[in-house]
């Protein structure tokens, strides 16, 4: 007998959101929308293949089910951001951008010091926050190119940028009013 999945979505969406805070600490509620979709529908087209009558041993395998796509979202989040990230961390981040007044030494050392300070701030955010910052602002890529090569919406891409600039705003702003 196949189970009605739709019956299930309280639980599913329960399954996703403890294991989203285990694996996946940086999930958004729009991804724990889509990891639950996605866990009802691998639920579903795999229900006829569940043999235990059992309540128990149903939500047990939900569970099972929940637990591999939320790790699978985490690794994609993961291996997206560093593939994204490029040089952040690189000590040379930013060298190749010298404003052309830069002739003076004193110019040149405020702005590699800036760099540094912006740098900094920018590896304190968290990675799905530096990810989009570090697409966005140093590769300059639109929203939606983003949004594609991150596999989430292009509202989260902009709400991920709204909190990015608030955190950097409010780590930067006692260095850059001291000016």
């Amino acid at each position: 007998m196949a189970r009605d999945i739709g019956k299930y979505h309280t639980q599913i969406a329960q399954f996703v959101g403890e294991l989203c805070r285990v694996y996946y600490r940086h999930s958004q509620p729009e991804d724990r929308r889509d990891i639950s979709n996605e866990v009802a529908l691998i639920a579903h087209q795999n229900r006829e293949g569940v043999t235990d009558e059992s309540e128990e041993a149903f939500l047990a395998w939900l569970h099972e089910i929940a637990r591999n796509v939320v790790r699978n979202w985490s690794r994609r989040e993961g291996t997206a951001a560093r593939r994204a990230l490029g040089s952040l961390d690189d000590e040379n981040f930013g060298t190749d951008r010298i404003p052309s007044d830069s002739h003076a030494p004193e110019t040149e050392l405020l702005f590699q010091e800036r760099m540094t300070v912006v740098r900094d701030a920018i590896s304190e955010l968290p990675l799905i926050h530096q990810q989009v910052v570090w697409l966005f602002y140093i590769e300059e890529l639109s929203v939606k190119i983003i949004a594609g090569r991150l596999g989430i919406r292009k509202g989260t891409v902009k709400s991920r940028l709204y909190h990015a600039r608030e955190q950097l705003a409010t780590r930067l702003a006692s260095y850059f009013t001291e000016s």
